[in-house]
């Protein structure tokens, strides 16, 4: 099948990169690809990007946000707030990070844990004199399995959220439990397997932003749009407008105040990441016209259980689980996101779950592992495959059990 074949082939140019090309030139080449063989129209092309729209503005004005804040010596002020509450002690350090991830993960997203925070923490154990090994792991992991929380947490969540109208409220009240538990049990399963590592202590660290009146502007602003979020489709406005509102206003009064050039502000934006997106969107699309979303279909409304019982939803998370890792967790999902409409809300959420935190088990189950992989071996750490895949097979399995068996209680629970 030409469609299936163009999805493969998308995918594995984005993981892979050959050449030293861009991601994003192999999605846009891809749905380029799609239209001019006439797998799918210009018209339809553009009709699926456009469904997608309040998704977009959502990622846009996060990620602005993030990047705003970054510069402002925010998430050095994070490390430094898990280092005070560490104590000296290197495993409460760890598991600090660990929660301070978990937090920027489901604050801003896990592409700000993977590509902001971790390159920060590296820095911090190494000035402390740990092993930086662990710290590496605590957060590509918090990226991942933190990002069940809220819409704006992965882009995969914001897909659905939007495709399936979820509501941010709801989403926020069912995902809480899974996500509490995961994050429970994925650092509870790191610390007993670094423990070694994370004998004895360390001494003082310190961090000071350089402009105070930046950094206060940005976390005001980001503290105004988290708070914002889950209020504003209660007051019948859309939250992607809100966070791209937010994010597009510290930018200006940065560029204003001088604290920020144009160029810069501008480079805070993810242009890359949402060309990819809009590329690997409309290869899906034509994929899904061939009818490989009726695949999935018939094998995610064929699981064990008949209702929406444990047994069903574990059925399903870890079959989206394996997906990810084969196909990569954000074509997957949107493949996936006409069986999840005709499979009902259930079915939505097991299948974040399996995208959300499958992806901990290869290092190509996620766009945001690699880019932490690429980050980490700058700063001198080697993480292979069959390291990363070793930790991987212990982390996963119980952290999908326990999400799962939190969705199941939140949804009977929410449901009576």
């Amino acid at each position: 099948m030409l469609a299936g074949g163009l999805l493969a082939a998308t995918v594995l140019l984005v993981l892979f990169r050959p050449g030293g090309v861009g991601e994003a030139w192999w999605a846009v080449s891809g749905g380029l690809l799609a239209v001019a063989l006439g797998l799918i129209g210009p018209g339809e092309a553009l009709e699926a990007l456009g469904g997608a729209r309040e998704a977009f503005m959502l990622l846009a004005g996060m990620m602005l946000l993030g990047g705003v804040a970054e510069r402002a010596g925010f998430f050095g002020w994070v490390a430094a707030l898990a280092a005070r509450a560490g104590g000296g002690r290197t495993w409460l350090l760890f598991v600090m990070v660990f929660l301070a991830g978990s937090a920027v993960t489901a604050g801003l997203s896990l592409d700000a844990t993977a590509a902001v925070l971790t390159p920060i923490v590296c820095a911090m154990v190494a000035r402390l004199g740990l092993r930086a090994l662990p710290f590496a792991f605590a957060c590509v992991y918090a990226a991942n399995t933190a990002s069940l929380f809220l819409p704006i947490s992965n882009l995969t969540n914001l897909l659905a959220y939007d495709a399936l109208d979820l509501g941010f409220v709801r989403f926020a009240g069912v995902m809480f439990l899974p996500g509490l538990l995961a994050v429970a049990v994925n650092a509870t399963v790191l610390v007993v397997m670094f423990r070694s590592d994370l004998a004895g202590g360390y001494g003082a660290y310190r961090f000071e932003p350089g402009n105070p009146a930046f950094f206060r502007l940005s976390a005001a602003t980001l503290a105004a749009v988290l708070a914002a979020l889950p209020a504003a489709p209660v007051l019948g406005v859309p939250a992607g407008p809100v966070a791209l509102a937010g994010g597009l206003g510290v930018a200006a009064v940065a560029v204003a105040r001088g604290w920020l050039g144009i160029r810069e502000a501008a480079r805070c934006v993810p242009w890359g990441l949402l060309a990819l997106v809009c590329g690997l969107f409309v290869v899906v699309r034509a994929a899904a016209d061939a009818g490989l979303d009726r695949l999935l279909l018939e094998g995610l409304l064929s699981a064990p259980g008949g209702e929406w019982g444990f047994g069903r939803l574990l059925a399903v998370a870890a079959s989206a689980a394996l997906g990810a890792n084969l196909l990569n967790n954000l074509p997957l999902l949107t493949l996936s996101l006409g069986v999840a409409r005709e499979a009902g809300e259930p079915a939505a959420y097991a299948l974040l779950i399996g995208t959300n935190v499958g992806p901990n088990l290869t290092l190509t189950g996620s766009l945001a592992t690699l880019i932490w992989l690429g980050l980490v071996r700058e700063r001198g750490v080697e993480v292979g495959a069959g390291r990363f895949l070793a930790v991987g097979l212990a982390v996963t399995p119980p952290v999908l059990l326990a999400a799962t068996a939190g969705l199941w209680a939140s949804l009977r629970l929410l449901s009576g």
